[in-house]
């Protein structure tokens, strides 16, 4: 029988190493100085609990903007016309619309582990991504869900749940440092508990597509 595949959730990737070491410089003072703040929750929590467990389950992370320093400008032209490009090939028309960054930070999760983030969408964006900086076989993966409401009907066991197949209803992804990830805004992501043996460290970007305002003809 013939079939017509509608409504794909696409994930776009791309390795790029050539990023990865001086982003990992640049990001060690935003990284410093969540660290130096992040020091009065971590006292407050130990007194509360009145257990010394440190940084477990924190996320260090940067302000909004890191799209404005400029040692990145390079490293975020590329992420902006990545996105609009993505967008045009999805079918979208951009003639009279530029991208515009919402939010770039870069985060770490915990050095005592438990870090992740729950299941999540990013609203009012049309393109989020990361671009991975410190990873390894011991730490979190993202974890992509299926976007469609409806799908929670199809609740039937699946063959192989090791293989990529139309019944996933989410699905992990493997990362190294210098892996780009990409992907419609409304595309439910997460991040699998971190058990903290090794640093885990990526810049995480939303991006929106505004419409821009031409001049006005002579009549």
């Amino acid at each position: 029988m013939d079939s017509t595949t509608l409504f794909e959730s696409i994930i776009y990737r791309k390795e790029l190493p050539k990023y990865v070491d001086s982003l990992n410089k640049i990001t060690n003072d935003y990284l410093h100085e969540a660290r130096k703040q992040s020091k009065e929750c971590i006292l407050a929590r130990e007194k509360k609990y009145k257990v010394a467990i440190g940084d477990h389950g924190m996320s260090y992370h940067s302000h909004g903007k890191l799209y404005q320093d400029k040692r990145l400008s390079e490293f975020e032209l590329l992420i902006r016309m990545t996105a609009k490009n993505i967008l045009e090939t999805q079918g979208f028309d951009l003639v009279n619309h530029g991208m515009e960054y919402t939010e770039m930070w870069v985060q770490q999760f915990a050095d005592q582990g438990g870090g992740h983030h729950e299941t999540h969408v990013h609203w009012d964006n049309h393109i989020s991504g990361f671009y991975f900086l410190k990873c390894s076989d011991r730490t979190s993966v993202p974890v992509f869900h299926d976007p469609r409401p409806g799908r929670m009907m199809l609740n039937l066991p699946i063959k192989d749940p090791n293989k990529l197949c139309y019944a996933m209803e989410r699905q992990s992804l493997k990362v190294f440092p210098g892996t780009l990830l990409m992907f419609n805004s409304y595309l439910p992501h997460e991040f699998k508990v971190d058990n903290g043996i090794d640093a885990f460290r990526f810049i995480h970007f939303n991006l929106k597509a505004t419409q821009v305002q031409l001049p006005e003809k002579n009549a």
